[in-house]
């Protein structure tokens, strides 16, 4: 059977672990790039290479397993998992929505016992295991990403935030070098009285660009905005089971 998980033509593998894992590659690539500038059509052939060696698949591997692993932490600090927080009586902005999709999901889980707000507040913890099991439930419903699309789309956005976080202290170390470097071309360029050419200056900026996003935009609060997201739109979806 064909792994899923393994295979760069899913859309979510591209999106949410390749992509994130090939940002971090881009800047060494682009220093590569400003100083042998003549070598790209090696390149071409050295790509083709790394990718029939599954070198894109362990890319993706790699997006995947380090944004996992800070994935925990990030509940942590948030307070929970987002689907928990936003099935918790405690705290909720709309009374009148969320006692609606208890009653769904009661409908639809009769093994589970949705939680009362004076069960919930006795037992938080047993609360919140009745609520993940609702997540595992709309988990496997809304797998269809043909007949969810939405679901698919915000799934998509929060992985893709997600796993770039996980790298996050590789994408600092790349783009770190890739600026360096590009901006000692640059340097030594200058200095021998040669202007470099525009390309190699689009490198400068671009790798430059990169270590502030790294460094100020990619951040917790930033991968928590597509995960509430994508809660609320995976909540939203039992209304139509």
């Amino acid at each position: 059977m064909k792994r899923t998980d393994l295979d760069i033509s899913n859309p979510y593998v591209r999106r949410a672990r390749l992509q994130p894992a090939m940002l971090v590659a881009l800047p060494l690539g682009l220093a590569t790039f400003a100083l042998w500038p003549s070598g790209i059509v090696g390149w071409g052939a050295a790509w083709s290479l790394f990718v029939f060696c599954g070198g894109t698949a362990l890319m993706a591997q790699m997006g995947r397993d380090l944004g996992r692993q800070k994935e925990p932490a990030l509940y942590e600090s948030w307070g929970g998992k987002p689907t928990t927080q936003l099935l918790r009586h405690r705290g909720a902005k709309n009374k009148i929505l969320l006692r609606r999709r208890h009653q769904k999901l009661q409908s639809l889980l009769s093994d589970i016992r949705i939680p009362t707000a004076t069960e919930e507040e006795t037992d938080p913890l047993a609360a919140d295991d009745a609520y993940d099991s609702c997540t595992a439930f709309l988990l496997e419903m809304t797998r269809q990403k043909e007949k969810f699309p939405l679901v698919f789309e915000e799934l998509c956005n929060y992985g893709f935030r997600r796993n770039l976080w996980g790298m996050k202290s590789l994408g600092v170390t790349t783009s770190a070098v890739g600026t360096s470097a590009v901006a000692v071309v640059i340097g030594l360029g200058y200095r021998t009285g040669l202007v470099p050419p525009p390309i190699i200056l689009a490198c400068g900026i671009l790798n430059l660009l990169l270590l502030l996003g790294w460094l100020f935009w990619f951040t917790p609060s930033w991968v928590r905005i597509a995960a509430y997201a994508y809660a609320e739109r995976l909540l939203a979806s039992c209304e139509s089971l």
